[in-house]
């Protein structure tokens, strides 16, 4: 059995190739580019939610509100994607005017804003379920078919904290649930067996219908399916162009704390320079050396389900990183607040260990040693930094994640295309031989 065929390893077919369009290769459009602003808003806001602490509960509501506002965008993303020149902009309006409403509620979300959040989230869910024609079946969204994890949105609009919450993480549950199990045989099957079921209530209405003028069946025939799927490179830079305006969330924390600082210094210096440089190395790692933003990851490894669900993971660690670099800058001179601190380890390590489940499941035996030696390293110095580096001022806590992000770069197991292998491939090579 071959790790690295995706039909052995239970992952979907890669999907065939788009024509391209008259013009060559497809990109994002005007249309889907002004939709992506509301994506600047809404981490922005989310952000919100680390600046204080974080505590534990913190964290995890901000993990299900990300998580929630991601899925949103997602959905309306897919369907731009695979409805190209056909998208219709009132759509995409419209969605951007229910995430602005998501965004604008996150500050409140606990208190007087929480209604305003939920029924923006719901009416995006059944609005990206919405614009498909009947009998399209969008295998690599399954969640445009399967919109079950928005129910205990809507159950959650009749309790109170905390069960809210739990109902709210149970629905973002069932969402990732979906992504992965749903596979490309596994929902033409649902969906086929759903066709089913509404030709049999029709043919049960008809056989109960009294005598009458003649009606037309054709009208009541359950539509055939047809497979509707992801163009994966236009998808791929929608995804790296989210990335980028996840990483420009981080400067501008950078930037809006030194610009607090009355006098600058030469620790504010280092620490905003250091925190410049480990923005700059995650931008090498996500889109120079990975794919759809995600570090390690190579083009039609995953399927885009899954893909996107990285894709998630990856940008909601880097948001939160975000944060935790705002608040160093802002103490230049002494040790980071220990939430802060906590924050900024961990977010490193989740995205360390995203790249290591983007390459380690479909990575060749003999290789998979060097792809532990590439990311496992890295996981372990970030977690282990967050107790033992509670002293250190912000800006060497900084430096040595920077340093993390550069032993990646410099490790090179599969340098970019274009790029002379680094001297870990030769030496790869060489033991292989």
């Amino acid at each position: 059995m071959d790790p690295t065929d995706p039909t052995e390893s239970g992952a979907d077919p890669p999907a065939p190739p788009p024509k391209p369009p008259a013009g060559g290769e497809r990109h994002a459009g005007w249309n889907e580019l002004f939709f992506d602003l509301v994506v600047v808003a809404g981490v922005g806001q989310l952000a919100h939610l680390l600046h204080e602490g974080p505590r534990l509960q913190d964290v995890a509501l901000y993990i299900v509100l990300y998580l929630a506002f991601w899925t949103s965008w997602a959905g309306i993303a897919v369907y731009g994607d695979i409805a190209a020149s056909a998208t219709r902009l009132r759509t995409l309006l419209l969605a951007m005017a229910g995430m602005a409403v998501m965004a604008a509620s996150v500050d409140s979300v606990r208190t007087s804003h929480t209604t305003a959040f939920v029924l923006a989230y719901v009416v995006l869910r059944w609005q990206a379920g919405r614009i498909w024609q009947r009998g399209s079946v969008v295998v690599d969204w399954p969640l445009a078919q399967f919109g079950a994890g928005s129910v205990p949105w809507l159950v959650s609009l009749f309790t109170h904290a905390p069960a809210r919450y739990w109902l709210w993480g149970l629905g973002v549950a069932l969402d990732i649930l979906t992504l992965l199990v749903s596979t490309r045989g596994r929902t033409l099957r649902r969906a086929a067996e759903r066709a089913a079921e509404r030709a049999e209530r029709h043919r049960r209405h008809d056989h109960g219908r009294p005598p009458g003028p003649p009606h037309d069946d054709e009208a009541e025939k359950p539509p055939a399916l047809t497979e509707a799927r992801i163009d994966t490179a236009h998808m791929s830079e929608r995804l790296g162009l989210y990335v980028i305006i996840v990483l420009g969330e981080g400067v501008i924390q950078v930037i809006d704390a030194a610009s607090d600082r009355e006098v600058w210094n030469r620790p504010l210096a280092v620490t905003a320079l250091a925190a410049f440089a480990l923005l700059a190395g995650v931008w090498t790692l996500s889109l120079l050396y990975g794919h759809n933003g995600i570090p390690r990851l190579r083009q039609d490894a995953l399927a885009p389900r899954l893909a996107m669900l990285l894709h998630a993971l990856t940008t909601g660690f880097l948001a939160a990183l975000a944060t935790a670099l705002g608040s160093a800058v802002a103490h230049p001179d002494a040790v980071l607040p220990r939430g802060q601190h906590w924050l900024l380890c961990c977010a490193m390590a989740g995205y360390f260990a995203t790249g290591l489940l983007a390459g380690l499941p479909l990575t060749a035996r003999p290789d998979r040693v060097w792809i532990l030696g590439w990311a496992l390293p890295c996981v372990a110095a970030s977690l282990l930094l967050a107790p033992l580096g509670v002293r250190l001022p912000s800006w060497a806590t900084i430096a040595i994640l920077a340093g993390l992000v550069c032993w990646q770069i410099l490790y090179d197991p599969d340098p970019p295309a274009g790029r002379r292998p680094g001297p870990a491939h030769r030496i790869r090579r060489t033991a292989r031989a």
